[in-house]
């Protein structure tokens, strides 16, 4: 009982740790936004606020003395051939939805994001790169220590609590409107199930990297289309694979 509610303490602590510090990143840029004048170094922060979970969940694991338990884990599961065909299925249907969208809009978005194949591969390794160290701390560490006994429970309250991390880049430095952050929680929350039972399934945090980066890569239609697709691309999972359904949904 007691080593529940430590565990529940130190998940609260984390969480709100991680806001606040994430937060504390963007206050110069929000400063500058209002007209007051911000030495060009701090501004440099908001770069820090993708690693700010992981950071904190790596000082944490130094001070629980379990970094090297939590690292084997997250690396425990092989990749095998139908985890492959899961990141094969995701980034066909991110193309090819993209470029139906494409064909309907007139639009060649992919040409208009990746000018250069050398531009595709370097956003490629860049969003990689963020996508590991943000699993780190959300699948690797978060999803890992939630209490519940139902594991899409565990994946649905990552997937709220990640999509509220997103509030600062999304309202500070994107500026964005109160539809467009509705719509993007919805996807956040979407792609977390996605990566969430999937990470569950295959232990291995190099793949979950892999499929996260995927979504960024491939999917660039607007975030409504993309809601619509990834929604329809779960429904049909659980459909088709029923054992996974018995495992998560009952």
């Amino acid at each position: 009982m007691i080593a529940s509610y430590t565990n529940k303490l130190k998940i609260t602590l984390w969480i709100s740790v991680v806001y606040v510090l994430s937060f504390i990143c963007y206050v110069p840029t929000l400063l500058e936004q209002n007209g007051f004048i911000v030495p060009n170094i701090l501004l440099y922060l908001k770069y820090l606020y993708v690693c700010i979970p992981a950071i904190v969940t790596i000082f944490l694991l130094i001070c629980e003395q379990k970094v090297r338990v939590y690292f084997a884990q997250m690396l425990s599961g092989k990749i095998a051939i139908k985890y492959i065909l899961v990141w094969a299925i995701c980034i066909a249907v991110g193309i090819l939805s993209s470029y139906c969208y494409s064909f309907i809009a007139g639009i060649n978005i992919f040409k208009n994001t990746y000018l250069t194949v050398t531009s595709l591969i370097m956003s490629s390794v860049y969003l990689l790169i963020t996508a590991l160290v943000e699993e780190i701390a959300w699948r690797g560490f978060l999803l890992e220590r939630l209490p519940f006994q139902k594991k899409i429970n565990s994946v649905i309250f990552v997937g709220v609590v990640w999509a509220v991390w997103h509030m600062p880049m999304w309202i500070i430095r994107n500026s964005l409107g109160i539809e467009q952050i509705i719509c993007l929680c919805v996807w956040t929350l979407l792609v977390s199930v996605v990566l969430g039972i999937t990470y569950c399934r295959c232990r291995n945090i190099m793949l979950i990297a892999v499929l996260h980066a995927t979504f960024n890569i491939c999917y660039l239609a607007p975030m409504q289309y993309n809601i619509v697709v990834l929604a329809i691309l779960i429904f049909v999972s659980i459909l088709l694979y029923k054992k996974l359904e018995k495992k998560f949904f009952t």
